[in-house]
């Protein structure tokens, strides 16, 4: 969860529940049978009243954050550089590849 908060440098929290996808579904059948059947109106009134979060947080560590958006333009460099039609070293190298295989 530390690389999550680092990587999208926000603050992480932590459902306080072991059946995460259960609690979902009961929140979703709530507000499906509405609040004249004891339910809610919306989504978020359910999560209000029905789901919790851990006091435990994971906040994003800025030097590791840092780190991360450095790698992220490198990575979208070599994207543009590869993938989008700046350098033909990839067909290239299948060239290679086929001329060794065939």
């Amino acid at each position: 969860m530390q690389i999550y908060a680092d990587v999208t440098g926000r603050e992480i929290k932590i459902a306080d529940s072991v059946q995460t996808a259960a609690l979902g579904a009961a929140m979703f059948g709530a507000v499906a049978a509405g609040p004249e059947a004891g339910g809610y109106d919306s989504i978020v009134e359910a999560a209000d009243h029905m789901a919790r979060v851990r006091k435990e947080t994971f906040k994003p560590i800025p030097a590791h954050t840092e780190v991360y958006e450095q790698l992220y333009r490198e990575y979208v460099a070599l994207h543009d550089y590869f993938g989008r039609g700046g350098n033909d070293v990839m067909k290239r190298l299948k060239a290679i590849r086929a001329g060794l295989n065939g």
